[in-house]
């Protein structure tokens, strides 16, 4: 009887530790599930964020190149005041423009290199942007070399 209590206790603590084996492959694999919907979901509203500023963009694009094309000073100012507006926006959204005062390979697209005799940037055909922290839409310029 004693030898069979034994084999009972051995057969209790094996299926005891099978089931903590389960119990803990079934909690990890519940946390990379959590941090799968997480990570899933911000992409998603990362995505749509992007798609619904996107035509804001443009626009704030447009008016920059207009700013610059206009040679009326009063119409200069008022065309500068609905770039602020934009760009208060952009930002309250935590979307920041891409800086282009130096040339960063990472972070520029160059559509066009002219020989100056100097590495700088001639000119920002379209500006770049950030969300969160993350580019989504690179600066186009023109590099000089």
């Amino acid at each position: 009887m004693e030898e069979n209590q034994i084999e009972n206790e051995q057969t209790l603590v094996e299926k005891l530790a099978e089931a903590e084996d389960k119990y803990v492959r079934l909690y990890a694999e519940f946390d990379n599930y959590k941090r799968r919907v997480k990570k899933d979901k911000e992409g998603i509203k990362f995505n749509t964020k992007v798609s619904m500023v996107s035509p804001i963009l443009d626009m704030d694009n447009d008016v920059a190149i207009a700013i610059k094309n206009i040679k009326d000073e009063s119409a200069r100012e008022g065309v500068q005041l609905i770039a602020n507006k934009i760009e208060t926006f952009l930002k309250s959204h935590k979307i920041e423009i891409i800086q282009t005062e130096t040339y960063d390979s990472d972070l520029h697209e160059v559509i066009s290199i002219l020989p100056i005799g100097e590495s700088k940037i001639i000119d920002v055909v379209s500006k770049g942007y950030t969300l969160d922290g993350k580019p989504f839409r690179y600066p186009k310029i023109i590099l000089g070399e």
